[in-house]
Protein backbone atom coordinates (compact mmCIF):
# COMPACT_ATOMS: atom_id res chain seq x y z
CA UNK A 1 0.00 0.00 0.00
CA UNK A 2 1.34 2.94 -1.25
CA UNK A 3 1.33 6.04 1.79
CA UNK A 4 -0.80 9.02 -0.06
CA UNK A 5 1.01 11.57 2.03
CA UNK A 6 4.20 10.87 -0.21
CA UNK A 7 2.77 12.11 -3.08
CA UNK A 8 1.97 16.35 -1.77
CA UNK A 9 5.45 17.01 -1.68
CA UNK A 10 6.21 15.99 -5.26
CA UNK A 11 2.97 17.78 -6.13
CA UNK A 12 3.81 21.23 -4.31
CA UNK A 13 7.39 20.77 -5.90
CA UNK A 14 5.87 20.21 -9.78
CA UNK A 15 3.58 23.61 -9.15
CA UNK A 16 1.24 21.44 -11.15
CA UNK A 17 -2.53 21.22 -9.53
CA UNK A 18 -3.35 18.42 -12.27
CA UNK A 19 -0.58 16.09 -10.96
CA UNK A 20 -1.30 12.44 -10.61
CA UNK A 21 0.42 10.26 -8.86
CA UNK A 22 2.10 6.97 -10.25
CA UNK A 23 0.33 4.58 -11.43
CA UNK A 24 1.88 2.05 -9.17
CA UNK A 25 0.28 4.01 -6.36
CA UNK A 26 -3.18 4.58 -7.95
CA UNK A 27 -3.27 0.61 -8.37
CA UNK A 28 -2.18 0.07 -4.76
CA UNK A 29 -5.12 2.51 -3.51
CA UNK A 30 -7.50 0.87 -6.09
CA UNK A 31 -6.57 -2.91 -4.32
CA UNK A 32 -7.13 -1.11 -0.83
CA UNK A 33 -10.59 0.39 -1.95
CA UNK A 34 -11.72 -2.78 -3.50
CA UNK A 35 -10.56 -4.52 0.03
CA UNK A 36 -12.87 -1.96 1.88
CA UNK A 37 -15.87 -2.41 -0.60
CA UNK A 38 -15.58 -6.12 0.49
CA UNK A 39 -15.29 -5.61 4.02
CA UNK A 40 -18.31 -2.95 4.23
CA UNK A 41 -20.39 -5.26 1.81
CA UNK A 42 -19.77 -8.24 4.83
CA UNK A 43 -21.13 -5.88 7.40
CA UNK A 44 -24.09 -4.64 5.17
CA UNK A 45 -23.17 -1.74 3.58
CA UNK A 46 -22.96 -1.87 -0.30
CA UNK A 47 -20.69 0.66 -1.32
CA UNK A 48 -19.41 1.50 -4.85
CA UNK A 49 -15.43 1.78 -5.76
CA UNK A 50 -15.21 4.62 -8.49
CA UNK A 51 -12.03 7.03 -9.18
CA UNK A 52 -12.75 10.38 -8.05
CA UNK A 53 -11.29 11.96 -11.20
CA UNK A 54 -12.94 9.98 -13.93
CA UNK A 55 -16.49 10.25 -12.60
CA UNK A 56 -18.92 13.06 -14.22
CA UNK A 57 -21.44 11.77 -12.12
CA UNK A 58 -21.09 10.18 -7.98
CA UNK A 59 -23.73 7.21 -7.42
CA UNK A 60 -26.35 7.36 -4.58
CA UNK A 61 -25.16 5.70 -1.55
CA UNK A 62 -21.92 4.94 0.02
CA UNK A 63 -18.87 4.87 -2.26
CA UNK A 64 -14.96 4.40 -1.99
CA UNK A 65 -13.10 7.27 -3.60
CA UNK A 66 -9.84 6.49 -5.41
CA UNK A 67 -7.84 9.83 -5.57
CA UNK A 68 -5.18 9.61 -8.10
CA UNK A 69 -4.59 13.44 -7.59
CA UNK A 70 -4.76 15.43 -4.29
CA UNK A 71 -6.54 14.71 -1.94
CA UNK A 72 -4.82 11.25 -2.97
CA UNK A 73 -5.22 7.72 -2.02
CA UNK A 74 -8.45 6.39 -0.39
CA UNK A 75 -11.62 8.06 1.38
CA UNK A 76 -15.36 7.08 2.33
CA UNK A 77 -18.52 9.40 1.46
CA UNK A 78 -21.91 9.21 1.13
CA UNK A 79 -24.50 10.51 -1.49
CA UNK A 80 -28.37 11.04 -0.37
CA UNK A 81 -30.24 10.50 -2.56
CA UNK A 82 -32.53 13.64 -1.78
CA UNK A 83 -29.47 15.30 -3.17
CA UNK A 84 -30.67 14.62 -6.63
CA UNK A 85 -34.41 15.78 -6.03
CA UNK A 86 -35.49 19.63 -7.09
CA UNK A 87 -36.07 20.67 -4.35
CA UNK A 88 -32.46 20.31 -2.82
CA UNK A 89 -31.14 21.79 -5.71
CA UNK A 90 -32.84 24.57 -5.77
CA UNK A 91 -32.01 24.74 -2.13
CA UNK A 92 -28.23 24.25 -3.00
CA UNK A 93 -28.22 26.99 -5.88
CA UNK A 94 -29.62 29.32 -3.62
CA UNK A 95 -27.59 28.87 -0.84
CA UNK A 96 -30.40 27.81 1.68
CA UNK A 97 -27.75 26.08 4.70
CA UNK A 98 -30.51 25.51 7.05
CA UNK A 99 -33.33 22.70 7.00
CA UNK A 100 -33.14 19.80 4.19
CA UNK A 101 -29.08 20.64 3.07
CA UNK A 102 -28.09 20.79 6.82
CA UNK A 103 -30.15 18.04 7.70
CA UNK A 104 -28.74 15.92 4.36
CA UNK A 105 -25.09 17.12 5.57
CA UNK A 106 -25.21 15.84 9.24
CA UNK A 107 -26.94 12.79 7.85
CA UNK A 108 -23.96 12.14 5.52
CA UNK A 109 -21.23 12.55 8.11
CA UNK A 110 -23.32 10.33 10.33
CA UNK A 111 -23.33 7.53 7.69
CA UNK A 112 -19.90 8.02 6.65
CA UNK A 113 -19.20 7.80 10.05
CA UNK A 114 -20.21 4.61 10.45
CA UNK A 115 -18.92 2.98 7.46
CA UNK A 116 -15.26 4.60 8.79
CA UNK A 117 -16.13 2.98 12.20
CA UNK A 118 -16.92 -0.34 10.67
CA UNK A 119 -13.12 -0.69 8.97
CA UNK A 120 -11.43 0.59 11.85
CA UNK A 121 -13.59 -2.27 14.36
CA UNK A 122 -12.04 -4.49 11.03
CA UNK A 123 -8.50 -3.13 11.85
CA UNK A 124 -8.14 -1.46 8.66
CA UNK A 125 -5.96 1.56 9.30
CA UNK A 126 -7.94 5.02 8.76
CA UNK A 127 -7.43 8.16 9.24
CA UNK A 128 -9.96 11.28 9.68
CA UNK A 129 -8.58 14.39 7.99
CA UNK A 130 -9.58 17.93 8.40
CA UNK A 131 -9.56 19.54 4.99
CA UNK A 132 -11.49 23.22 5.56
CA UNK A 133 -14.09 24.55 7.30
CA UNK A 134 -16.47 21.60 8.43
CA UNK A 135 -15.42 19.28 5.83
CA UNK A 136 -13.42 15.80 6.56
CA UNK A 137 -12.15 13.46 4.33
CA UNK A 138 -12.51 9.91 5.91
CA UNK A 139 -9.14 8.05 4.91
CA UNK A 140 -8.81 4.30 4.79
CA UNK A 141 -5.05 3.89 4.55
CA UNK A 142 -4.01 0.36 5.04
CA UNK A 143 -5.77 -3.30 5.03
CA UNK A 144 -5.76 -5.25 8.13
CA UNK A 145 -2.29 -7.31 8.25
CA UNK A 146 -4.70 -9.82 10.02
CA UNK A 147 -8.29 -9.87 9.08
CA UNK A 148 -11.13 -11.14 11.05
CA UNK A 149 -12.47 -13.97 9.38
Amino acid sequence: MTDPFLFYRELHLAGDPTYRAPRDAVDSWRELAEQARAELARMGFPVTVFSYEMSELQPVGGYVLVHEMEPFGVALDWRAPVRNSRSYIEKAIAQEREGLIRYVSAATEIITKAMFDVLDEASFRVLIDHQERDYYLYRVLEAPRFPIK
